[in-house]
Parts: structure tokens; sequence; C-alpha cells
């Protein structure tokens, strides 16, 4: 592979009038401009656009930073984020947040250090504005775009790009009550994770319309994330407590997952004595016995949507605050579908 020696040794220049040359710079008298071009197309050289934007002072490469890179969820994301941003000639950098502010400030300190052209937060944790907005307008200023994904980071005067978890929940939830599976419970995290209000919000608005009293018995927070041991744990918590349920929604797939487990391994017949619905619509869900009725993310277009947007603002565009992607409702053996 040809590099730029060899271009300026063909050509008879130096190294630096051909970088010259390659980054249009216009301090090249054209005599030598043309023996660059020439050299570097019989040579077949390809420029590196990395080096070429760290010579610039910006870099091709924008950071993911996801919030727990073991949820399934992120796997989905992420796929889909990476291809957009390579077919718009960026490279796309992961780091995993482990759920740690810690880690999500160094990262964001650290931006102008590390090149970086963009920063995308995949995260569902809640992010303190009073402490994270100082660093989000430093990254502004210094042309650093930063869109959140996954949530809404309007308080931080960050564009977002996320599912609409509580229409999807509610949607879940109104099933769940209509075909008659009445008491509901909700397994999942709220207190820490922003989605996870989201979503616990399309449940309670879900009761209120079918004037059903919200019981904080049903309502379990999970303190294991969004895994499957803590849904398992959950539900055999309440279990063992004698809490009557037919249906539990959980705010993972891993959740109602676990959860789900933990019922058969009591002997409960699902969906028979109780039902079952998770969110995130990951792949093997449907090949599990019974199969996992799940609220779906449109990831394709979520990939797409946030390549535009983060284009729009590197350009200097103005963007929307927020662009709601809808979810799907797919309904499989656990709800009797």
């Amino acid at each position: 592979m040809a590099t730029v020696f060899d271009v300026a040794q063909r050509a008879g220049v130096s190294a630096t009038t051909v970088s010259r040359v390659l980054l249009g710079r216009n301090i090249v008298t054209p005599e030598k401009r043309a023996r660059v071009l020439e050299a570097a197309k019989a040579l077949g050289y390809q420029p590196n656009p990395m080096a070429q934007g760290l010579r610039m002072g910006r870099g091709h490469s924008v950071a993911l930073l996801v919030g727990d890179i073991e949820q399934n969820i992120y796997s989905a994301l992420t796929k889909h984020v990476q291809a957009a941003f390579e077919a718009s000639g960026f490279e796309l950098l992961l780091f995993n947040l482990g759920h740690s502010q810690d880690r999500l400030r160094g990262l964001l300190e650290r931006a102008v250090a590390l090149r970086l052209r963009g920063i995308c937060i995949a995260s569902g944790d809640v992010i303190p504005a009073r402490e994270f907005k100082p660093l989000m307008h430093g990254l502004a200023e210094r042309h650093i775009p930063v869109i959140g994904l996954h949530q809404r980071l309007d308080g931080l005067g960050v564009p977002s790009v996320a599912h609409d978890d509580g229409a999807g929940t509610f949607r879940a939830i109104q099933h769940l009550i209509r075909s008659g599976r009445t008491p509901v419970a909700y397994l999942g995290r709220i207190k820490y994770s922003a989605t996870g209000r989201e979503r616990f919000r399309g449940y309670q608005a879900a009761l209120a319309e079918a004037g059903i009293a919200e019981d904080p018995a049903l309502v379990w927070e999970s303190q294991q994330r969004y895994r499957y041991e803590a849904g398992y744990e959950e539900m055999s918590r309440a279990l063992d407590r004698g809490i009557a349920v037919r249906a539990v929604f959980g705010a993972s797939d891993e959740l109602a997952l676990g959860a789900m487990a933990a019922a058969l391994d009591r002997g409960l017949r699902v969906p028979e004595d109780i039902a079952f619905v998770g969110f995130g619509g990951i792949g093997w869900g449907q090949h599990v016995r019974p199969s996992l009725t799940t609220i779906a993310g449109d990831w394709p277009e979520f990939g797409k949507r946030v390549s535009e947007i983060f284009l729009a603002l590197d350009e200097g565009k103005p963007v929307p605050r927020r662009s709601v992607i809808e979810t799907r409702f797919i309904e499989r053996q656990s709800t009797g579908g």
C-alpha cells in the first residue's frame, strides 16, 4: 500500500507538500499540485482519514458511550449506529460506562485530548444536569457535538434520539388489562434509570386509563440493573410473599425472561397462570419456550436518525431537540399469542 512518502518520492517533493495538496491547502504551486495528484493516482494512494483529521486538529472518530455493554439492547443499538456512521465516513469508538458517572465525566473531559469529532451517550442512567451541563457547554464551545441516545437529555442542552418507551409500555399494559390479565406487576429500575422512569410512566398511565389504582406491592424495583438474575430474584421474592399477579411487565427482555424462569420453576404455567411481557425485542426472545412477548425498537431507523442529526450538528445546522422513534408490540406465547 502506497504511503505519503512514496507519493512524495515519485513527485519529487516533500511529504509536507503532499499533505498540503491532499488537504486542499492553497499554498502549493499549481505545478507541484499537478505532480502530487498525478503521482497519487499512479500509485493508487488512498489517504487515511483518521490521520488527516489528527493533522487538522479534528479527528474522524465519534465516541459511543454505552451504559452497560452486557445488556442486550446495546448490542442492537451499537450495530446500527456504527453502520450508519461508517456509511458517512466516520469511525465509531465504543466505550462501556458500566453505570459509572465518574467514567462518563472522565470521558467527556478527555474528548479534546482524544481528538473526538463527536460523542453519543447511550445510557438509560439518570445524568444530573447540575454536574454535567457545564461539561456539555464546554464541548459545544469546542465544536464537539453531543447526542443523547436512548433517553432525553434536554436538560443538558443536548439533542436526543430515543424510542417512545412510555407509549410502548402503555400499549403493552393496555393489552394485558383488556385481555383480563390483572393485576399486572411492573418489574424494572425506576429511581436511577431515566428510561425506567419513562416506561413506568407508561405503566401508570395505562392503569389510570382503566380506572385501576396503583398498588405499591406490584411495583418491583430492580436492584441489579436489567439482568436476568434480577428478574428471577424479584419474581421469586414476590411468590415467596404470596403476591398474586396475572401478568408481569419487565422493563427489559432480560428481566422478563428471568422472572418467567422463576415462575416456571415454581410450577406455574405461562401464560395460563401468569403472562409475561418484556422490552427490547432481543432476537432470541422468539426462540425460548414459551416465546417472549416484547416491545421492540426500530434499530435501523434509530441508527439512521442518529447519523443524520450528527451530520447536521457537525455542519452547524439546527436540529430538533428530540427525535422520537415508535416501538412495535410483538405478541408471542408468553401472553397467549
